[in-house]
């Protein structure tokens, strides 16, 4: 558990939060992360916000083409929210938005 708090702690010091964005997907699109080890987002402190994406499009999503997002996680994954009015969100191989 030790460790997990200090990789909670430690991408929390070092997320940010990604861009929204216009994507248009008009052809073959393929995204593939191959993570061995630990995907960690977190939010600590009051009122903290913490995005992450893997293989995801993020904002105004209009794919039009072949699209093909894969996440293949060896370890673990971690989304975490600590603290009043804490957000974390995590997107694996997924759109997000409008």
């Amino acid at each position: 558990m030790k460790r997990v708090l200090s990789a909670v702690l430690l991408g929390a010091s070092l997320s940010a939060a990604p861009a929204m964005a216009e994507v248009i997907i008009k052809g073959k699109n393929t995204q593939d992360v191959q993570v061995k080890g630990a995907v960690v987002n977190a939010a600590v402190g009051a009122g903290s916000r913490a995005k992450q994406s893997l293989a995801s499009n993020v904002g105004t999503v209009n794919i039009g083409g072949d699209n093909k997002q894969t996440v293949d996680i060896k370890g673990a994954v971690v989304n975490a929210a600590v603290g009043a009015g804490t957000k974390a969100e995590q997107a694996l191989g997924s759109n997000v938005g409008k």
